[in-house]
Parts: structure tokens; sequence; C-alpha cells
């Protein structure tokens, strides 16, 4: 390598690392703020009628869902499961679990040994966004679990959250994207707006919560801090997963009223 290309490379590699450096730091302190802004309450209701839905917000330690009854007065989820073959088979599950976020992050990331500098880029800078779709047949409950109750047209205003969240094509539809899947009986589909540092997965679902009516941090891109805002959970053994999807249980031996309670309430394991 000549003199001048060896420069040229050296450049490059500092012009990298410099980027790398500044999205770290952005990171460390958009963490900072979070801790500091989302980990109290505010707005919203604390409590409910006993007419009210019962939901549940779950994390995995740096993700949260919102997990939805798959079937309620105010909207049946089972046609958007029908979109897509994946989903489809386990519409009568009695569970749906909504996240929302970067399409790279969320495709590409397993576990955040996966993190990787130019991913963290890519996602931290307007990607497209997608909301994935989990069927959920059981809930554990758990320190990563929180259980709330919100008023039916609290609820209502949580749906149409999601459902703004969804892409359609000219017909209406909302947009799968072919085969992209985690392997769990779940599915992808096309978001609207753009995934960036300041609207995280974790801010898209306190904004569903403060739809409803709920009480959250006023900024929680963290999802311990949008934990905390909601309150403690269950005591229950870390090792214990929060959520159950169909083909982490063999679902396909358990008729699908046993899926749900004598009552005919949804399955909550205690």
């Amino acid at each position: 390598m000549t003199k001048s290309g060896f420069r040229r490379a050296a450049r490059a590699a500092w012009r990298s690392l410099r980027v790398a450096a500044s999205s770290l730091l952005a990171i460390a302190l958009a963490a900072g703020l979070g801790l500091a802004l989302g980990a109290f309450p505010v707005g919203g209701e604390a409590g409910d009628g006993p007419d009210g839905v019962a939901i549940h917000v779950v994390s995995n330690g740096f993700h949260t869902d919102i997990v939805l009854p798959m079937r309620e007065e105010a909207r049946d989820w089972r046609p958007l499961l029908d979109a897509s073959p994946i989903t489809a088979p386990w519409r009568e599950a009695p569970f749906v679990a909504f996240g929302w976020g970067s399409q790279a992050a969320y495709t590409e990331l397993g576990t955040l040994l996966d993190l990787s500098p130019g991913l963290l880029v890519r996602a931290a800078a307007f990607d497209a966004s997608v909301v994935h779709v989990q069927p959920v047949v059981a809930i554990t409950a758990g320190h990563s679990v929180r259980r709330l109750v919100v008023s039916r047209d609290g609820y209502r205003a949580l749906v149409a959250h999601v459902e703004r969240s969804l892409s359609r094509d000219d017909a209406g539809a909302p947009v799968v994207l072919a085969d992209l899947t985690h392997g769990s009986g779940d599915a992808f589909f096309r978001g609207r707006d753009r995934f960036w540092l300041l609207r995280s997965c974790n801010v898209w679902v306190a904004e569903a919560l403060r739809a409803a009516g709920r009480p959250v941090g006023l900024w929680t891109p963290l999802a311990q801090t949008l934990l905390w805002s909601l309150g403690p959970g269950a005591a229950r053994s870390a090792s214990r997963d929060a959520i159950s999807t169909p083909l982490a249980m063999d679902m396909t031996a358990v008729p699908p009223h046993l899926w749900r309670g004598s009552r005919g309430e949804p399955a909550i394991h205690p």
C-alpha cells in the first residue's frame, strides 16, 4: 500500500470510529436522561372499574411488548393474524403480543451480544419500523411482567395506537414482511413512521399505555424505567419465561378450548 493509500484508509477508519463513538455517547446520554425521566409515572388514572380490560406489559430486559386479548369487544385480532401464513395457525391463542421497533435491530439482533456499531448506527438513524406480532398461549407472572387494567374507552384508544402503527397497502390491508420470523409462530408487518434514538420500542409501548389513560414515565427509552413507572411486578424466579409462545409449547396436542380457564378467561400462570 502506498503512503497516500495508507493515509486514506486511516482517515476512513478514524471517521468510522468517530461515528461509532458519537453514537455510543449519544446512547449513554439518552440512557441517563431516560433513567431520570422514565422511572416516575405521570398522567392518567391508576385504577379503573371492574368492567375494564386486562392487558400486560412484558420485558426481555431491553425490549418491551404489550400483550392484548386476542378477542375483545373493541377488536378481534384474528383477521390480522390471518394475513400471515405463519401466525394464522395460532389465531385461537388467548393473547397476542405487539412490539414496534427498528427493522434492522428487530430482525438482526438476537441478544445484546449481537449489537455492533454498524447495527447501532442503522437502528438509531431513522431506520424503517416494523410491528412484531406474536401469538401468546400463556403468561407467567413475574418481575418482568406488569398486569394492568384499562377502561374500555382506554382500550379502544390503545387499539387505535397499534392500528396506526401498521403500514397498509392501497387496498387498506396491513403489509406482511414475508419470511421474517423469530421462529415462534410470529410475524413482522411493515410499520409506519421511523425508529430513532428518541423514539424507541419502549417509548412506543409507553405511548400506547398513555393513550389508554395509564400513568407512565415521561420518557421511557429503557425497558427497566418503563417497568419501574408501572409499579412492582409479582415475585417470580427470573428463570421463568414471561410468556409462552405456541412453538415453545406443544400446542398441537392441546385442544384450543383448554387454552382458556374454566370460566373462559385466558390462562394466566401465577
